[in-house]
């Protein structure tokens, strides 16, 4: 009797890192596909950025995942939060607060002043529509090369030893 109640727990503790695994790699894998691939983001549709800087507080906070939505799937309006290519190819995500003839207005919730440049149509990557507290920081960890090769060592290790029974 014993033994079956071991047997069942070994079972379901399988079932949940075989899960687990799968989503873990799931997440890292697209996430890399889309941040990597321009085109895969708008045949996807979302691609995930950390926030850096404080200047959306406290919307977002350093370390926490913005979720933006391709431009081309998205309206893009008034009071949106965006995430955009400055003039010098920086990546921001800011609040849009008005719409001139020559574009849109933006401007960090945490900041005093607009920002300087007059964001187009084409400088616009997409919406943000919803972010994840402190898992940019976590993402942005598991995303570097040297720990994505570790991750792939230790799923081939996990994978040998799993299946060799």
């Amino acid at each position: 009797m014993e033994t079956k109640i071991i047997e069942k727990n070994k079972i379901n503790i399988s079932k949940i890192s075989n899960i687990f695994i799968f989503l873990l790699v799931l997440i890292l894998g697209l996430n890399l596909i889309t941040t990597k691939s321009d085109k895969l983001f708008e045949i996807i549709g979302y691609r995930s950025y950390t926030v850096l800087s404080g200047s959306m507080e406290p919307e977002f906070y350093p370390g926490d995942m913005v979720i933006t939505k391709h431009k081309s799937k998205t309206n893009i309006k008034v009071n949106d939060i965006v995430t955009y290519r400055d003039n010098d190819g920086v990546i921001i995500t800011h609040r849009i607060i008005k719409e001139t003839t020559e574009g849109y207005i933006t401007k960090g919730d945490n900041n005093n002043v607009e920002d300087s440049d007059i964001l187009t149509e084409d400088n616009i990557i997409g919406e943000v529509k919803f972010s994840i507290p402190k898992l940019g920081y976590i993402m942005n960890f598991l995303s570097k090369p040297m720990t994505v090769a570790v991750e792939m060592i230790l799923l081939s290790i996990f994978i040998f030893f799993y299946y060799k029974d």
